[in-house]
């Protein structure tokens, strides 16, 4: 019985030694230290702020009206998008912009499909731009946001490409540009309000999985954010996951709040049936941090609520565009 016992003691003993030569050689790192990482140099992101159009009084690569795949070379890969050009586009009226990104293993037509932006550019007169992800090491396709599962490609830097490559050739009005999402595609627009606030008016994510960033967020100023999140999704836990590193959605928005320099709580501005939105005021320059808690609500593009009480249905892409039409970029 001794001889078992010492025998344990020298395993365990092998074991500690090995866990602490790991830790002091940087092997093991808490999921939590990934902020303290240095964060890359700008210049890795591409061009992050605005610059000039000059696709003004060019003829249209499609017909307005349509939808067809695109493609440009981005960190020498072949990347895709699709563009829609609404009805009423006229190449000499500069003309707002959104990027709507799909989920983990979502493609850039089933967004289309799913978010309606397409039909909405339409009514609301702005281009819609559907961009395709890459695929990632669990042959889904996605972005690259942060988790082992996504793609390695520097998506910002095609986000940059991409709206360039768009700005040269339709006219696009750089003041709004906005960027929405869902999912691993919220997170992909809630990455981009970290990097490029400079460059995209407002962002919209919706059930995204807002995972650290290496270097933390730091947006180069204050960022107009509108999030829609589900209480019983379970793909992206609205509390959070301990064990992923992920954050609950209430504590990513009170830092939001921080960043633009809101007041501190929340207010709440609507309450009907399963939606609360709430907003937090006060905010430091054109910025707002507004967030639909939708109680019971799944892993889901939310639609068919009321916005407000005794009024019409209205959805999550409605309201996306209605909140991205109150905000520009300073000239």
């Amino acid at each position: 019985m001794r001889r078992l016992y010492l025998i344990r003691a020298i395993i365990w003993f092998v074991l500690l030694i090995g866990l602490l030569a790991l830790v002091s050689s940087g092997a093991l790192v808490e999921a939590s230290s990934i902020e303290s990482l240095p964060a890359p140099p700008l210049s890795h992101w591409g061009i992050t702020t605005s610059i000039a159009t000059t696709g003004c009084g060019l003829s249209a690569p499609i017909p307005p009206g349509t939808t067809e795949n695109q493609s440009l070379i981005s960190g020498g890969l072949l990347r895709l998008y699709r563009l829609h050009i609404p009805f009423s586009y006229l190449p000499t009226t500069s003309t707002p912009l959104v990027l709507d990104f799909h989920g983990h293993g979502g493609s850039a037509k089933n967004q289309e499909h799913l978010t309606e932006f397409s039909a909405l550019a339409d009514r609301e007169d702005f281009l819609a731009v559907f961009p395709q992800g890459t695929v990632g090491p669990d042959g889904k396709s996605g972005w690259g946001t942060g988790p082992a599962k996504d793609p390695t490609v520097n998506d910002v830097h095609f986000v940059s490409d991409l709206l360039t490559h768009l700005q040269a050739t339709l006219c696009v009005d750089p003041q709004r540009i906005y960027a929405t999402g869902f999912s691993n595609g919220g997170a992909m627009a809630a990455m981009l309000a970290c990097i490029m606030a400079r460059r995209i008016a407002a962002f919209a994510p919706v059930s995204g999985s807002y995972f650290p960033l290496v270097g933390g967020c730091h947006p180069s100023q204050p960022v107009p954010i509108m999030e829609f999140h589900g209480t019983a999704d379970m793909v992206v836990p609205y509390d959070g996951s301990f064990l992923l590193n992920l954050p609950s959605v209430p504590f990513w928005l009170d830092e939001w709040a921080k960043q633009d320099g809101c007041s501190s709580r929340p207010e709440m501005f609507y309450h009907h049936d399963d939606v609360t939105g709430e907003e937090w005021l006060h905010c430091q320059g054109n910025s707002t941090v507004i967030h639909y808690r939708i109680d019971g609500g799944t892993h889901s593009w939310p639609t068919l609520f009321s916005a407000t009480p005794n009024t019409l249905q209205f959805n999550a892409t409605d309201l996306i565009w209605s909140f991205f039409s109150e905000h520009t970029l300073p000239r």
